[in-house]
């Protein structure tokens, strides 16, 4: 998994079945659970199975991870 640092820029989106749910922009994150804790957060209600995209500004990466939010 690539590299995060607590000055990158993360660009953080959630979809279900096509339709953006929640978008973030990030700083100070430097684990993938973290993003996820704070992801879990913004999310108002559960969810189910959702597709998380990443993109690291600073670094230049992005990924995208299938998870289950409740």
């Amino acid at each position: 998994m690539a590299t995060i640092d607590s000055t990158d820029i993360i660009f953080a989106t959630v979809t279900q079945r096509g339709k953006d749910v929640v978008s973030l922009r990030m700083s100070g994150m430097t684990s993938f659970s973290e993003i996820v804790k704070r992801m879990q957060t913004a999310v108002t209600s559960p969810l189910g199975l959702v597709t998380l995209r990443l993109r690291n500004y600073t670094q230049g990466w992005s990924q995208h991870h299938a998870l289950v939010l409740r």
